[in-house]
């Protein structure tokens, strides 16, 4: 692979949606990276029982898919990022990045020298990536910064022009909890979409793309119209669970209907 697909797509102006991993599960990787349109799929390492072996399978699962793999680490750590990129992830996203200053210390740990100081010594990125890596991983690498405080809120502007920053993404339910309204996935308190669209303004003066976790196709499509360029819809745990619900809400329609039809008590058949 010469080139990041979704670092492309983003360049034409286009918009790219995903998901989370937070099972780590390599099956369910292989099926979301070779049999849906998603255009990419992050391993969650900051709130789940996931590791870097475990990662690995991961990444081979998705191979020959044509999709991406980015790994969302635990904080910002040069070591931890240095190791997932070591094993062939092609971005990194970083949570909670309060400044300037924890943006380029992201940028600087995923690039080689001269655009960063990350240690050279990635065996896998070698065989997943083909000959030139070296030459060519700073190109393909994506950063994402997550903006999920209201003072990073406050700084955007100082932290979308710090070079190497691909994207800034925001997570909405730490920032709720930042600016003191109720959590939740598609927030609707005034304050919380001031701080959204705050981003979004800024993205689009500093030519930084924006994103923010989705809950549904529906709001994914909204914020494709609000500008948003990158952003998961749920995650694999949560689409197994819509996917379940779905189909039970399904079978119980489908049950009172027939019920209805008998003249029974759809009470009584449970």
């Amino acid at each position: 692979m010469d080139s990041n697909p979704v670092k492309d797509k983003i360049a034409r102006g286009g918009a790219t949606v995903g998901t989370w991993s937070t099972t780590g599960d390599p099956t369910a990787i292989e099926v979301m990276a070779h049999m849906t349109d998603l255009d990419w799929i992050t391993v969650d390492f900051e709130h789940n029982a996931i590791d870097v072996s475990t990662a690995v399978n991961c990444l081979r699962a998705a191979e020959g898919s044509g999709k991406p793999m980015f790994a969302r680490v635990p904080y910002v750590d040069k070591v931890w990022i240095k190791r997932v990129l070591d094993i062939g992830f092609m971005g990194i996203v970083v949570p909670d990045v309060k400044n300037a200053e924890q943006a380029h210390e992201a940028v600087s740990a995923a690039k080689y020298a001269p655009d960063g100081k990350r240690g050279i010594g990635s065996a896998r990125g070698q065989i997943a990536y083909g000959p030139g890596f070296y030459q060519k991983a700073n190109d393909m690498t994506m950063v994402v910064i997550m903006i999920e405080d209201k003072s990073a809120v406050e700084q955007i502007d100082d932290i979308m022009a710090v070079e190497g920053v691909d994207i800034c993404f925001v997570g909405p339910n730490d920032l709720a909890q930042s600016l003191g309204v109720p959590i939740g996935l598609d927030n609707k308190h005034p304050d919380h979409i001031a701080a959204v669209q705050k981003v979004v303004d800024a993205g689009k003066k500093h030519g930084v793309a924006t994103g923010c976790h989705t809950s549904s196709g529906e709001e994914a499509a909204r914020r494709i119209r609000q500008g948003m360029q990158w952003f998961p819809i749920s995650s694999d745990s949560g689409l197994l669970k819509a996917g379940v619900d779905a189909a039970l809400a399904q079978r119980d329609a489908g049950l009172e209907g027939a019920l209805s039809d008998d003249g029974e008590d759809g009470g009584t058949f449970y």
